[in-house]
């Protein structure tokens, strides 16, 4: 009963709130407009009383207002014609200086001044018409601008709505990109194990379920730099089996760093790709790591193989981190291939340091 009171019923006390405002600019005018009449007989050196002009103009000004949530819902309603419209005027002018008339009658009575009310005469209701125009064109025009407005926000409402939804497909496709190209090349590399070291090619394969479990539960294209660094470790895990001692993968994580939030399998691609560039005399050796300065966390992945340059392009996994980067950040986020002095080379990936909330 509760709940189908606060979705269908608003309480009458906070209807009342919203007429008030109306209510006090009616008041408003109508003392303006009295004072302004009041003052003008007074600079003409024909001096009228207050109390009556007050009166005249409130009734006027109130009457008015009765019918303004009528005015609202037929201009809304009506068809966008000069013949509707006069229509409307003629029959919204005739009711209210009716009503007004009525006020006059009652409200001069109440306060012993009966001689000053109105009586309803042809020239009572043309006299009053130029006024009541005005006002009229003044709300028609009123509420145009105001349904265009809105109009307007609903449009760009929708375009947001629109460009949201296409880079959320934007950022699935990127995702679907990646999973099927980190699946092919992990397979690729069980596929020349199964046979010479089929323990080593089934513990990679119970590595790649794992992790495979892991990409399809996700529900976001975020998540915390912890539970990256986690998904890493299991690539990791499943390279080291593929290529034994002379693999050396180092993730040097920082717990102060592990609530930030990161896309989802950033690392992953960046990793597999210096682990196929980063060979040496000495091994294989890559670093990965990161960091927080200004607001910005940097990850960077090192590999200490050859010369970048002479490498035929970077994969398909660069490509999409930087797209996914471009997408999520804009402008806030990159990233950058560098050489090192010392052989190999480093990517750097920067994003807003933001702190990740599970929903």
């Amino acid at each position: 009963m509760e709940s189908a009171i606060g979705a269908g019923y608003r309480p009458s006390w906070r209807r009342g709130l919203r007429a008030w405002p109306w209510l006090a600019l009616l008041i408003a005018i109508g003392v303006l407009r009295a004072t302004n009449r009041y003052l003008v007989d007074a600079a003409d050196s024909h001096p009228s009383l207050f109390t009556p002009t007050l009166i005249d103009e409130l009734t006027s000004s109130l009457s008015f207002g009765v019918f303004l949530p009528a005015l609202f819902l037929m201009l809304r309603r009506m068809p966008r014609s000069w013949f509707a419209h006069a229509a409307l005027f003629i029959t919204l002018s005739i009711a209210q200086t009716s009503l007004m008339i009525v006020l006059r009658q009652i409200v001069f009575r109440m306060v012993d001044m009966a001689g000053f009310a109105d009586f309803p005469t042809r020239w009572r209701y043309l006299m009053d018409m130029p006024t009541q125009l005005f006002f009229y064109v003044v709300i028609v025009a009123g509420v145009w601008l105001f349904d265009r407005y809105r109009e307007g926000q609903a449009r760009e409402l929708r375009a947001v709505q629109r460009e949201s939804a296409l880079s959320e497909a934007r950022l699935d496709a990127l995702r679907l990109q990646l999973n099927p190209h980190f699946l092919f090349n992990t397979l690729n590399a069980v596929s020349e194990l199964m046979y010479e070291r089929p323990r080593v090619a089934d513990e990679m394969l119970s590595r790649i379920g794992e992790l495979l479990r892991n990409t399809l539960s996700a529900s976001s294209h975020e998540h915390s730099l912890a539970e990256e660094w986690r998904l890493v470790s299991l690539y990791v895990d499943i390279q080291r089996a593929r290529f034994g001692d002379g693999f050396d993968v180092q993730v040097d994580t920082n717990p102060s760093l592990d609530d930030l939030r990161i896309p989802f399998l950033l690392l992953q691609p960046l990793v597999e790709n210096a682990i196929e560039h980063g060979g040496s005399p000495d091994g294989l050796r890559v670093r990965v790591d990161a960091s927080r300065e200004a607001g910005r966390l940097t990850v960077r992945v090192r590999d200490h193989g050859g010369d970048a340059t002479g490498r035929p392009g970077h994969g398909i996994g660069l490509g999409n981190v930087g797209a996914r980067l471009r997408q999520l950040y804009g402008e806030e986020a990159g990233m950058r291939l560098d050489l090192v002095a010392d052989g190999g080379s480093m990517v750097s990936v920067w994003l807003p340091a933001r702190r990740w909330e599970a929903a």
